[in-house]
């Protein structure tokens, strides 16, 4: 298990990154691992992306206000399927 986390945090997932087509919302814990550098570079390599930063949160972002991101997501997606409608018109 250490191994395989090392090897992911060494590997560079840009390529994959820059390759997501759909709708992207990046939910940040205010005091997570992912530096803000890193952070900024996926905004900058994918403009359109919706970004999240909670307040009082760290890694466990999930466990530390499930709350805020379950509505976090369900806002996301709400507008997603309202886009959706209206280019359906």
């Amino acid at each position: 298990m250490v191994r395989s986390l090392a090897e992911n945090a060494r590997g560079s997932f840009w390529s994959e990154w820059e390759r997501v087509t759909c709708p992207t919302l990046l939910v940040l814990a205010q005091s997570g691992f992912l530096p803000e550098r890193e952070a900024d570079d996926m905004l900058r390599r994918r403009p359109d992306t919706l970004a999240l930063c909670v307040p009082g949160t760290g890694h466990d972002l999930h466990l530390d206000q499930p709350g805020v991101l379950h509505t976090a997501l369900l806002d996301f997606l709400e507008a997603l399927e309202a886009l959706e409608a209206l280019e359906a018109l």
